[in-house]
């Protein structure tokens, strides 16, 4: 089985030397809304996960898209076990 190295949105927005400010400008969104999704990336509906993903240059497999205390993922509303993304 591979394994493969995934990042939180702080850790790869870092790596690829990228600002909130500027995230956000490429989301549409505003700064404090950016730096709230880093801290709950849980609340991420699936539409934006997959623009963030675009944005990094990184495929959305490779991104953590729950809480680090958390095993559920939200989705849509619907909880889906953090497990399917790994």
């Amino acid at each position: 089985m591979t394994t493969i190295e995934r990042y939180s949105l702080r850790t790869a927005r870092r790596i690829k030397e990228i600002s909130q400010d500027e995230m956000a400008e490429k989301l549409g969104i505003h700064r404090n809304t950016y730096a709230s999704w880093e801290e709950h990336p849980e609340d991420i509906s699936m539409k934006n996960a997959s623009i963030i993903s675009e944005i990094l240059g990184m495929p959305v497999e490779k991104l953590i898209f729950y809480a680090d205390d958390s095993t559920k993922c939200r989705v849509s509303g619907n909880k889906i076990d953090a497990e399917d993304y790994k």
